[in-house]
């Protein structure tokens, strides 16, 4: 093998400068691998319902609703308790039932009045006596010159449907409504008993 030879003068000034014109590769070097694209994963499409399980899940899901509909409790509230027939509501209409008997809360207050109206319609219904009339009032504005007035206008009349449905009272109505106008009309109710319980 023959040894190189030194450049000449004029070789080397022009080695030097082509090579000040060179610009380094700026690829990636042969030693480094190429990236290669990651796989893609394939999304399994979910697989079509059949329509018979189409259905049963439907009818699943109103069972469902329909069983959360009856757990729901009704609100709670004050029974109308009206006449509990055809006639009686023609007769209160006309205002033709037979009164047994009647009391007139004007004056007292509503602790007291509730306590009186107890114990007349008890006595009234262990006589036998099937209607009675139950005169409330109206209302009217405080007159603070009274010893006892109604604490506002026409509490009484407005907390009597209250007072019949309470426990101590309830047991011995069987229904109420306003009084015809020949009765005292909305300042009056016909209260309806039930019959009287057979002694031992």
């Amino acid at each position: 093998m023959s040894r190189r030879r030194d450049l000449m003068p004029e070789e080397a000034r022009l080695w030097h400068k082509v090579a000040r014109t060179v610009r380094p590769y700026q690829g990636k070097s042969a030693s480094e691998p190429a990236s290669q694209p990651e796989p893609s994963v394939p999304v399994a499409k979910p697989a079509p319902e059949l329509p018979h399980l189409a259905v049963k899940r439907q009818k699943a899901a109103r069972q469902m609703l329909q069983g959360d509909a009856k757990k729901v409790a009704p609100a709670a509230r004050h029974s109308s308790a009206p006449v509990p027939d055809a006639s009686g509501h023609k007769r209160v209409r006309r205002g033709k039932l037979e009164i047994d008997g009647n009391i007139d809360l004007h004056g007292y207050r509503q602790a007291e009045a509730q306590t009186v109206l107890a114990g007349f319609l008890a006595r009234i219904r262990a006589q036998g006596g099937r209607c009675v009339l139950v005169v409330t009032g109206k209302g009217r504005p405080i007159d603070p010159g009274e010893d006892y007035i109604t604490p506002q206008p026409g509490v009484i009349r407005r907390r009597l449907p209250e007072w019949l449905s309470a426990s101590t009272i309830r047991e011995h109505v069987a229904g109420f409504a306003t009084a015809h106008p020949r009765h005292g009309g909305t300042g009056a109710y016909y209260v309806l008993l039930k019959a009287r319980q057979p002694g031992p």
